[in-house]
């Protein structure tokens, strides 16, 4: 996103939940649950709605989860472009102060940053980056973050670093089953 605002260029937060996960196999842990059907489905249609709304991470940070690592991989296949991602085992059910530690610490040249991890971390988060203040159509993020939900912040800052609660201005929201409904309705209407 090539914003500017009058003291630099905006840096872009993207926080996705990881997709839909699998709990066929009670043998597994839950740091090991893979993605089922549905969140197989629902990765990629969240990459296509990412790159349709001019939303390009340059930075991926993924817990260190299966599910979590999954849902990246499964975005690359309609965003090939997705940059590698970053495993930060710390993200792997972060509360919100341990989100703000992580990004605090990105590289400057990191213009948008792609989180992804897991509930209730991502809306207690979400919360406090924006005050409370929210868009009505991204209300949902904060009640309850569905699987491979994505929320879209604006952050006036320089630096990384400068990220504080308050810091945010909530500007987009979406969740796989929308999404998959509008490219269904799409392309029936071709």
């Amino acid at each position: 996103m090539g914003e500017r605002c009058h003291n630099g260029v905006m840096r872009v937060l993207i926080l996705l939940r990881h997709a839909k996960s699998s709990w066929a196999d009670p043998e597994l842990g839950d740091h090991d649950r893979p993605l089922n059907k549905r969140g197989k489905a629902a990765a990629p249609a969240m990459g296509t709605w990412l790159s349709q709304a001019g939303y390009r991470p340059d930075r991926v940070l993924v817990s260190s989860s299966r599910r979590t690592r999954q849902t990246v991989d499964r975005m690359r296949e309609t965003m090939p472009d997705l940059p590698a991602a970053e495993v930060e085992p710390r993200l792997y059910h972060a509360e919100p102060d341990m989100m703000f530690d992580i990004l605090s610490r990105q590289p400057d040249a990191a213009q948008t940053v792609l989180l992804v991890g897991h509930q209730p971390g991502l809306s207690a988060f979400a919360r406090r980056l924006v005050n409370g203040q929210v868009r009505p159509h991204c209300v949902q993020a904060f009640q309850h973050f569905p699987t491979a939900a994505a929320a879209v912040m604006l952050l006036p800052i320089f630096q990384w670093g400068a990220l504080s609660p308050g810091s945010a201005e909530f500007i987009d929201f979406a969740v796989p089953r929308e999404v998959m409904a509008n490219q269904i309705e799409r392309a029936i209407a071709v």
